[in-house]
C-alpha cells in the first residue's frame, strides 16, 4: 500500500492511498478545468502529479523519516515519455511537464540544455535521477491517461507562444487549486466551508429589485443614470466579448457595469464577476455598495488593505454562527476567487496573471466564463499595457469570458489588442452624456506660483487642489490658513488616509471651511464634490478626472476647475511619463479651448499620447518576448516574467508606522510571535511605501526599527506628522508619486 499523505494522530491504517488521492484530485482537476475546455489535460496532470511519491524514500519520510524527496520530477519526467506520438502530444507533454514540476515549487524557467541539475529550470528537471517510482504502475495504467486531440485555442497570431502559455497557467491553476483543495479536504476530515454561494441567477434577481428603487428619479441627474442602467441591462443580452462604458464622473457607472454584468452573466451562463479597480484608496467604497445590494457574504473584497481580523471582532461583538462561518468563507475564497463577486486591484488582478508561484495562480481558471470589470480604465498600468491586454484577450477569446472597461476617458484600447476586436459601448449616447454632465468649466490659468494659488485657495471656503508630487502637496498645504485644511498623499498610511477623507466629506455636507491639497490619489473613483479645484497640468485624463472631483452633484449651475503650470520651490522636475502626458495636454487644450472634457478632445489625446511613446513604452519589461522566443519550442520564462512583472516599483521600503492603539497591538503581536510574517495582511493598512534613499534617510536618524527581522517599523512619531504623514529628512531625496493596490 503506498500513501498520500499521513495525519498526527491517525493510524497508518487512516492515512490517505496515494491512488486515491490520484484518482481524487484528477476527478477535481476535471471539473474545475470544465468552464477553461481543458477538463481532460486537468485530469492527466493529476493523475501524474504526485507519481514520485511511490518511492520508498518518500513512503519512508511519511514514516518519520528525516528525508528530503523531490517528488515532482517523476511525473513531470513521465508526461515526456508518454506523450511523443505527435507535434500536438509533444506540446501537451511540455504544458504538463510545466505544471506538475512546478506544483509546489511554482512555474518554472524552460532554461537550457547547459543547466544542471540543481538549476531548477525545466530542461534540469529532465536531467535529475529521481528515486525509483515504477510502482505506480501497479495502481495506475499509463495507457488510461489521455490527452485532447487539439489545442483548443485560438492563439494570437505572430504570439502563438503567449497563447498556449497562457493555456498552461490555466491548466497550472486547475492542478494547484484541485490539490489544495483535495488536500484540505483529507488533512481536517472533510471539506472546509467553501463554495455553496447565491447563484448568479439570484443575484441578478436581487440587484435588479434592489435597482427598482431608481425607477421613478425626481431630479435630471438621476434621471440620467436612470437612463444609463437600463441601456446597459438591455444590452446584457449581447454576445460575450468586449465592451467600453463612457460616462463622466458622476453620471453612474458603478451601478450600470454591475447591472450590466450580472444580467448578461445570466444571459450566458458565466459564473461571477470580478471587479478591478485601480486604487486601494477606492476599493472599499465600491465594494460597500456591493455588499449592501447583495449581502456581504456574496462579495469577495481581495485587496492588501483588508483586515479580516479586525471584521472578525467587529461581527463578534453580535455573536452569530452563521455570519462568522460566512467570514470564513470569504477568507477561503481569497484563495481561488470561488465565489460569485470578487472586487480587487488592478495589482492583484494582473499581478497573478503573470505569476508563478500555485499561491497567486490557483484562482486563474476561475476567470474563465467570468464578467472581468476595469473601472478607471484610463489606469491601466502603461508600462504593462500590451501584455495585460494581451491576457485579457485570451481570456475573452478562449475562456468565455467578457472584458468591461469603465471610464469617463475611455484610452484607445484597440491598438494593442491583436486582431482588433470589435468594441461595444454600452452607454447610449456617450457623448450627450459628456453634454447633460458638463457641470465643469475649465479654465486656463498658465503659471501660477504657489503665493498667487495658495491666495486664491485661502479665499475659498471649499477648495480642492491636486499637484503631482507629494513635496508639492506638502509645501502648499503648510501655507492654508485657518481652520478646516487637509493633506492628501501616499506619505499618510491608509489608515490615516481613510480617517481623513471621511472627515473632508462631513465638512462638505455640512458646508463647513475645506481646503484640500492632494496627490492624484483623490482623482479617480472617490465619490467627492467640492464647488471649486484647481490641478497642476497633467495629463488631460488626469485633469478631466480632477473635474470630477468638482460640482459633482451639480449643487450649483458651473463649477471651475482651474489648470495651471505651478511656479513652485517645491517642483524640481516632473517624472517623464507625467511630462509626457503634459505635453499632449497643453496641444490639446489649446486646439479645443476651455472645452477639452469631450469625447473628441479625449479620443485626440489618447491618439496622440500613445503615438509619441512607441511600442516599446507598452512592455517596457520585455514580458511578451519571454513567451516567444521565435525558436518553435515552448521555451517560457515563468519565473523570470514573475519577477519583472511588479506593477508597485521594487525600489521602495515599507515602514509600518505605530498610528493607533490597533497598530501598537499588532506590532506588539509581531515582537513575541513565532510566525511574524502571519502579521503583514492586519498591518498595510499602517504601511507607508518609501524609495530606499528615502528609507536610508530615516534610518540614518536613527528612528527605523526592525521587528522580527520582517519589519520596519518607525520609533519615533514626531517623524508622522498627523496631518501630512511620515516626515522624510531632507536627504531624502527626490520627488515620488505611488499608486496603491
Amino acid at each position: 500500500m503506498y500513501y498520500a499523505h499521513s495525519r498526527e494522530g491517525l493510524e497508518k491504517s487512516e492515512w490517505q492511498c496515494l491512488k486515491d488521492h490520484l484518482a481524487n484530485t484528477g476527478n477535481l482537476a476535471a471539473e474545475l478545468g470544465s468552464d477553461a475546455g481543458i477538463s481532460e489535460l486537468a485530469r492527466t496532470a493529476a493523475l501524474l502529479h504526485d507519481i514520485g511519491k511511490y518511492s520508498l524514500a518518500f513512503q519512508r519520510k511519511l514514516e518519520g523519516a528525516h528525508l528530503r524527496v523531490d517528488h515532482s520530477t517523476a511525473g513531470t519526467q513521465e508526461a515526456l515519455k508518454l506523450f511523443q506520438q505527435n507535434d500536438v502530444q509533444k506540446w501537451l507533454a511540455i504544458m504538463l511537464a510545466y505544471c506538475i514540476a512546478g506544483h509546489h515549487s511554482g512555474l518554472p524557467d524552460y532554461g537550457s540544455q547547459i543547466d544542471v541539475e540543481t538549476d531548477g529550470t525545466l530542461q534540469a528537471r529532465q536531467k535529475k535521477i529521481p528515486e525509483d517510482y515504477s510502482a505506480y504502475k501497479s495502481e495506475l495504467d499509463p495507457s488510461k491517461l489521455a490527452l485532447p486531440e487539439r489545442l483548443a485555442i485560438r492563439p494570437i497570431k505572430d504570439r502563438t507562444g503567449f497563447s498556449v502559455a497562457f493555456l498552461t497557467r490555466m491548466l497550472y491553476s486547475t492542478l494547484v487549486d484541485a490539490d489544495f483543495l483535495e488536500t484540505e479536504t483529507y488533512m481536517n476530515s472533510g471539506a472546509k466551508p467553501r463554495g455553496d454561494y447565491t447563484s448568479i441567477e439570484s443575484l441578478c434577481q436581487t440587484f435588479n429589485q434592489f435597482l427598482r428603487r431608481y425607477d421613478d428619479p425626481e431630479n435630471a441627474i438621476n434621471q440620467k443614470r436612470t437612463e444609463t442602467l437600463k441601456a446597459c441591462v438591455a444590452k446584457s443580452s449581447e454576445k460575450p466579448g468586449f465592451f467600453t462604458l463612457t460616462v463622466p464622473t458622476g453620471g453612474g457607472k458603478t451601478f450600470a457595469s454591475m447591472a450590466f454584468a450580472l444580467n448578461h452573466a445570466v444571459a450566458h451562463g458565466l459564473k461571477r464577476i470580478i471587479y478591478v479597480i485601480p486604487f486601494t484608496s477606492i476599493i472599499e467604497q465600491n465594494a460597500a455598495v456591493f455588499k449592501k445590494c447583495l449581502g456581504e457574504e456574496n462579495v469577495l473584497e481581495h485587496h492588501s488593505n483588508f483586515d479580516w481580523e479586525q471584521k472578525r471582532r467587529a461581527e463578534e461583538e453580535t455573536p452569530d454562527d452563521h455570519t462568522n462561518t460566512a467570514l470564513g468563507k470569504l477568507k477561503l475564497a481569497a484563495e481561488n476567487w470561488d465565489i460569485p463577486i470578487v472586487v480587487t486591484t488592478n495589482v492583484q488582478f494582473f499581478e497573478s496573471l503573470f505569476a508563478n508561484r500555485s499561491s497567486r495562480c490557483r484562482k486563474l481558471h476561475n476567470l474563465a466564463k467570468s464578467v472581468i470589470i476595469f473601472d478607471e480604465a484610463q489606469m491601466l498600468p502603461r508600462e504593462y499595457m500590451q501584455p495585460c491586454l494581451y491576457a485579457v484577450r485570451e481570456l475573452v477569446k478562449n475562456y468565455g469570458a467578457s472584458a468591461v472597461f469603465c471610464t469617463a476617458t475611455q484610452p484607445s484600447l484597440k491598438r494593442f489588442l491583436p486582431d482588433e476586436p470589435q468594441f461595444t459601448e454600452l452607454a447610449p449616447d456617450p457623448q450627450a452624456l459628456f453634454d447633460f454632465y458638463r457641470r465643469v468649466q475649465v479654465k486656463n490659468k498658465g503659471k501660477l506660483p504657489d503665493a498667487q494659488l495658495l491666495e486664491q485657495m485661502n479665499a475659498q471656503p471649499q477648495a480642492l487642489c491636486i499637484v503631482n508630487t507629494r513635496k508639492h502637496a506638502k509645501g502648499l498645504f503648510d501655507g492654508l490658513v485657518g481652520e478646516g485644511r487637509f493633506h492628501l498623499s501616499t506619505l499618510m498610511c491608509p489608515a490615516h488616509r481613510k480617517e481623513t477623507i471621511a472627515t473632508i466629506r462631513e465638512r462638505l455636507k455640512d458646508g463647513l471651511p475645506c481646503r484640500v491639497v492632494s496627490t492624484q490619489i483623490m482623482e479617480a473613483g472617490i465619490d467627492i464634490d467640492f464647488p471649486v479645484g484647481y490641478r497642476s497640468i497633467a495629463g488631460l485624463d488626469s485633469i478631466i478626472q480632477a473635474a470630477g472631483r468638482v460640482n459633482r452633484e451639480k449643487r450649483n449651475a458651473s463649477g471651475d476647475i482651474y489648470v495651471f503650470e505651478p511656479e513652485s520651490a517645491f517642483v524640481k522636475r516632473t517624472p517623464t511619463y507625467i511630462q509626457q502626458g503634459t505635453e499632449v495636454a497643453r496641444s490639446i487644450l489649446r486646439e479645443f479651448g476651455d472645452d477639452p472634457i469631450s469625447i473628441e478632445a479625449i479620443n485626440a489625446y489618447f491618439e496622440t499620447l500613445y503615438g509619441i511613446q512607441g511600442k516599446q513604452a507598452f512592455d517596457a519589461k520585455g514580458i511578451l518576448p519571454c513567451f516567444d522566443k521565435g525558436t518553435g519550442e515552448l521555451n517560457f520564462d515563468f519565473k523570470a516574467v514573475a519577477e519583472k512583472f511588479k506593477l508597485i516599483d521594487n525600489n521602495t521600503v515599507a515602514v509600518l508606522i505605530p498610528y493607533n492603539e490597533e497598530a501598537n497591538k499588532l506590532l506588539q503581536g509581531v515582537r513575541y510571535s513565532p510566525f511574524p510574517a502571519s502579521f503583514s495582511r492586519k498591518l498595510q493598512v499602517y504601511t507607508v511605501n518609501i524609495y530606499e534613499q528615502e528609507f536610508q534617510a530615516l534610518q540614518s536618524k536613527g528612528v527605523i526599527e526592525m521587528y522580527a527581522d520582517t519589519y520596519a517599523v518607525l520609533n519615533d512619531m514626531r517623524y508622522y506628522h498627523p496631518e501630512t504623514g511620515l516626515r522624510i529628512p531632507e536627504s531624502g531625496g527626490g520627488e515620488a508619486i505611488f499608486f496603491d493596490g
